[in-house]
């Protein structure tokens, strides 16, 4: 819709138009509506929506168990991306599950709850609450 103010003989008017499918168009003129043919207008194309195929299934994965660190190697849960510590969930000598969110990183205004990938016992906590931390930084060292 496109709004126009004129004047004829000095008078004041506001005006709206609004194109038709058919190629007329619609004019409201002081609360008045006005059907407006054109003669050398051709109606406005409809464009076409074209729908892409649907995806090919995909075949199951199949998974394999949690992955367990060597004995007596330690594993350090990193910083998936750049952002800042806003919670610290666990303390050195706390036992964790495979999955279980060990800190908490907020980057790009989003807080993401941080996991280990392994199970075991957190040898030491490497950041603190408030903590700027860059992409692959080590947050939490397990045992």
């Amino acid at each position: 819709m496109k709004e126009y103010k004129f004047k004829i003989a000095d008078k004041e008017y506001l005006a709206s138009v609004v194109e038709q499918e058919d190629g007329g168009l619609e004019v409201t003129v002081d609360g008045k509506i006005y059907n407006v043919e054109l003669p050398d207008r051709k109606p406005a194309p409809k464009p076409v929506v074209k729908h892409a195929p649907a995806p090919a299934p995909v075949a199951p994965v199949a998974t394999k168990p949690a992955a367990q660190p060597s004995a007596g190697a330690s594993s350090a849960v990193t910083a998936p991306l750049n952002g800042k510590i806003t919670q610290v969930l666990v303390k050195a000598g706390d036992t964790v599950a495979a999955g279980q969110a060990v800190v908490v990183l907020e980057a790009m205004k989003m807080e993401n709850d941080i996991t280990t990938e392994f199970g075991g016992t957190v040898k030491s906590v490497l950041v603190a609450a408030g903590d700027q931390v860059d992409t692959g930084q080590a947050l939490v060292e397990l045992a």
